[in-house]
């Protein structure tokens, strides 16, 4: 499954600030069959030289399916205890004193989330992946998913609500305090998926000094990865394309980093007025 990823190793991927060798830019093979076929079917009129030339990509015709994922628990600390609220109630009074204690909180449930191996089209990755059965369970509403935006390091958040209510007896000539507090894990993943990939991509070509329209490229996504999967090869020269039964796959890895609320605590002390 690959070696366990901490939240520092995450930093330090995303801190180059470029694309690792085990990432393939998808829009850069198009690009390049696409030209191809523009230098074999322009017009004498058009531009031979690629800067004179813009060339457009239109993905939303592709799919990018993600398969049952297989994750790597990297092991869960536990973060940080958080104060979310903190009331004094001070009866000065001989008398007993019974006060009402209502209060609503909320906190943000993170995922950070990199791709380590795959593709990007252009800078986008775009996948939506299921979180582990362990983070499903949590208080922090991932069930849906959590979003990969690109090969650097995406950010996705969810809010969690946190609520105490009740009455409070504060004895004469004291001092009572209460507290709610919200104490949060972080899990550490990674992650292996193959991704299938469907449909097909449009390339148009403008000229750029006046932007005419030049001509048109359409070709299915799995001719593409099929004619070119040697360019999908990671750092030890694996191909990391198939072809099974007619759809292309492309093997993802990654590395998240879960951070969301577990539990929460109502922390009441009381004092003397002398102490």
């Amino acid at each position: 499954m690959g070696r366990c990823f901490s939240k520092e190793d995450v930093e330090s991927y995303t801190a180059t600030g470029g694309i690792s060798k085990n990432i393939v830019d998808l829009q850069n093979v198009v690009k390049e069959s696409a030209w191809k076929r523009y230098s074999e079917s322009r017009q004498k009129d058009f531009p031979t030289a690629v800067n004179k030339v813009r060339l457009d990509f239109d993905w939303t015709g592709v799919k990018f399916i993600p398969t049952e994922l297989e994750y790597s628990d990297c092991g869960t600390v536990q973060r940080k205890h958080n104060i979310l609220f903190e009331s004094v109630f001070k009866n000065n009074s001989n008398q007993e004193q019974h006060h009402s204690l209502k209060t609503e909180k909320q906190t943000t449930g993170t995922c950070k989330s990199s791709i380590t191996k795959g593709f990007t089209t252009g800078f986008n990755v775009g996948l939506t992946l299921s979180p582990p059965a362990d983070i499903v369970k949590t208080t922090a509403d991932f069930s849906k998913g959590f979003s990969v935006e690109n090969t650097l390091e995406s950010v996705d958040q969810r809010t969690m609500t946190w609520s105490a209510e009740g009455v409070l007896l504060v004895e004469k000539q004291s001092m009572l305090t209460a507290k709610l507090q919200i104490t949060e894990n972080e899990s550490s993943y990674t992650f292996t998926t193959n991704v299938a990939v469907k449909g097909e991509v449009i390339v148009t070509f403008y000229e750029r000094k006046n932007n005419r329209y030049l001509m048109e490229y359409r070709v299915p996504i799995r001719t593409i990865l099929v004619q070119k999967k040697d360019k999908f090869k990671d750092a030890n020269g694996k191909i990391f394309v198939e072809d099974i039964d007619g759809t292309a796959y492309v093997k993802v890895e990654g590395a998240c980093i879960f951070t969301y609320g577990i539990k929460q605590e109502i922390i009441i002390n009381q004092n003397s007025n002398k102490e």
